[in-house]
């Protein structure tokens, strides 16, 4: 039976372009199965010995410049199957028809959109969403009950407050599991069609996270 991205136990989704957050995660999205996600960052602090501190302090020294660079990535993997997807384009009479595409499907329209260029409105795919459970929001505030809301690199607290504390400019954290997730593109997508499961289709995927311009 196809998963249904209107389901709302469904923890991982892919957003093109063209996805409007009014809706939800619920047109313009492809649900995914997944079996692990793993989350890399990777900072990068440019570090310079300095010559000939040995001789003045005996022992040398390094120094590293923190201009506040870092490298973030998503890698993905678990199982494609057939799924009841909504895109904005097939809306008809004011409601958005639910399509049904097979495994197949779904993994050819996934690479095609990695193969497009972010022009492509219908095509591309720029945000990643997973979501996580929530026991404190974005005040630090405890919840009456706990919300699933979309992984971030944002801390809580509004500008130069809480975490944000010398932060000018933070960016928001989310409030709700319909809050914008992580911005970027996907840099690789790899799947196998196996006989033995026609209607499964193992994948992995990497998601770099970045704001894209244009």
């Amino acid at each position: 039976m196809p998963i249904d991205v209107i389901n709302t136990e469904h923890n991982v989704f892919l957003k093109i372009n063209a996805h409007n957050s009014s809706v939800g995660s619920q047109v313009d999205t492809i649900p995914l199965k997944c079996i692990s996600v793993g989350v890399d960052v990777s900072r990068t602090v440019p570090a310079i010995p300095v010559p000939l501190s040995s001789i003045a302090r005996g022992q040398s020294e390094t120094i590293a410049v923190d201009l506040g660079m870092a490298s973030k990535s998503i890698t993905l993997s678990g199982v494609i199957t057939s799924a009841t997807i909504r895109r904005s384009h097939t809306k008809s009479s004011g409601t958005f028809t639910p399509i049904n595409m097979t495994a197949e499907e779904l993994a050819q329209l996934i690479a095609s959109g990695v193969d497009s260029s972010g022009l492509a409105h219908y095509q591309n795919f720029n945000e990643l969403v997973f979501l996580i459970e929530s026991n404190i929001d974005e005040n630090y505030v405890e919840r009456n009950a706990v919300e699933r809301i979309p992984f971030t690199f944002a801390s809580r607290g509004s500008a130069l407050e809480k975490d944000n504390e010398r932060v000018p400019l933070p960016a928001d954290f989310p409030t709700d599991q319909n809050s914008t997730g992580l911005t970027g593109f996907i840099e690789n997508f790899n799947f196998s069609l196996e006989a033995e499961q026609p209607t499964q289709i193992t994948f992995s995927m990497s998601f770099r996270v970045a704001n894209i311009f244009p």
